[in-house]
């Protein structure tokens, strides 16, 4: 049996050491104000990180000829979990994001952004799309992810819906799928989202709004702008070596989200330049281990897998320390194994 790369085992556990250290700093006061325990948010996430190494551990002893059998019925309970919750979801913040049983609550984007890849690994392994021309090989695979996509828009969750389809073309790029091909589909999805924005008002704000601020420079502090203002300031705070653990300000309730959504910040104010810059080698390094091991998989659906759940977190991670900065528009997407777990009531982003 070959061994696996132990730096896809030490990063990941490396960032959540960091997630479990940054939750607990940027929730406390939080956790006072609304639980009167400032351990709340903590023990949630160390719960969830535990529930995380029990997956991780039976993951490492699944059969992968398994997963590539069960595709199909994976896909369609994620999309059936999907359509429960856009008919009768927990409600958190303008959204219904979650389905709860008692205690446990679960978000079924997580696991659509799961089964899409291996579906998609799947189909794209058997039927090539440079082979089975644009229709059956580009089209129909994203009319799929389209399918999961508008489920996730319904919620509303349009970041999340985003980051399905460009995983989608991401695995059709990895695939061979020719880029004039993609070209068709990726101006359909720009048309897509422009008739979102107009049909969902909050979100056309927020465009706006980060519109105005990269072009002009000018924010809105006491309206959409709130958020990106705060976080700017936590960061400019920081300086190069932050303002020491446990010593930022932001999260005395200025900065809405500070524990999910927001935490770069939170981390940037505390642990300054270097602490960021420390988070971002991480990531770096979790993202070309990944696609190392991509490209070392025996076979194309390992290919395909490996390609699409680390071009995934990637685009998760950069898209969170974009909004952040000001370089995307604000929304609710967390930082892997960093940010408060899903499931914890966040719904800042649309």
């Amino acid at each position: 049996m070959r061994r696996g790369d132990p730096w896809l085992l030490v990063l990941p556990l490396l960032l959540c050491t960091v997630g479990l250290v940054m939750v607990y700093s940027s929730s406390a006061i939080l956790g006072i104000t609304r639980y009167q325990d400032p351990d709340y948010f903590l023990v949630r996430q160390l719960g969830r990180t535990v529930v995380g190494l029990l997956a991780l551990g039976l993951a490492a002893r699944a059969d992968l000829r398994a997963l590539e059998r069960g595709a199909g019925p994976l896909l369609g309970v994620s999309a059936a979990l999907l359509l429960a919750v856009v008919l009768g979801g927990h409600a958190a913040n303008g959204a219904s994001r979650w389905l709860r049983w008692g205690v446990l609550s679960v978000q079924p984007t997580d696991l659509a952004r799961l089964a899409l890849i291996v579906y998609l690994a799947r189909r794209l392994t058997r039927r090539p799309p440079a082979v089975h021309g644009m229709l059956h090989g580009t089209l129909l695979p994203l009319l799929v992810a389209g399918g999961l996509g508008a489920l996730v828009v319904a919620q509303p969750n349009l970041s999340s819906a985003g980051v399905l389809i460009l995983s989608a073309l991401a695995l059709l790029f990895l695939a061979g799928a020719p880029l004039r091909h993609l070209a068709v589909p990726a101006a359909g999805g720009a048309a897509a989202l422009a008739l979102i924005l107009v049909s969902h008002p909050y979100m056309l704000e927020r465009a706006r709004t980060f519109w105005s601020f990269l072009v002009r420079g000018e924010l809105e502090q006491r309206g959409a702008g709130w958020q990106l203002d705060q976080s700017l300031i936590a960061l400019g705070s920081g300086g190069l070596l932050g303002r020491g653990l446990g010593g930022g300000l932001q999260k005395y309730l200025f900065l809405p989200e500070a524990h999910t959504d927001f935490i770069v910040s939170i981390l940037g104010e505390e642990l300054g330049w270097l602490g960021c810059t420390a988070l971002l080698v991480l990531f770096a390094l979790l993202l070309w281990r990944g696609l190392r091991a991509a490209v070392r998989a025996p076979d194309g659906f390992g290919f395909l897998v490996a390609g699409g759940i680390t071009v995934q977190i990637g685009l998760y991670a950069l898209i969170n320390v974009a909004v952040a900065t000001g370089l995307f528009p604000t929304t609710g997407l967390p930082l892997p194994f960093v940010s408060l777990a899903s499931g914890s009531g966040s719904a800042a982003g649309g």
